[in-house]
């Protein structure tokens, strides 16, 4: 059976996962729209989609970390 693109490598489906695609086609979508209809520069244009494209980023690479950490037993 095929693993799905949205599944974990233990089969369970990933929400960060499909927070990180929806967020960074929306990014894509948000900057695009304004780049045409505001008339943004290329300036504002790299500045918009780095903000906002961060915020997704750092959420996917924060993931692993903060899934691996066990919890130690208190003493």
């Amino acid at each position: 059976m095929k693993a799905s693109f949205l599944q974990s490598d233990n089969g369970n489906y990933s929400s960060a996962r499909l927070m990180f695609v929806v967020g960074i086609c929306w990014s894509i979508l948000f900057t695009t729209t304004g780049a045409f209809i505001l008339k943004w520069t290329p300036g504002e244009i790299i500045a918009v989609f780095s903000a906002i494209s961060a915020v997704f980023v750092a959420l996917k690479l924060g993931q692993k970390p903060m899934e691996n950490k066990e919890i130690l037993p208190k003493e």
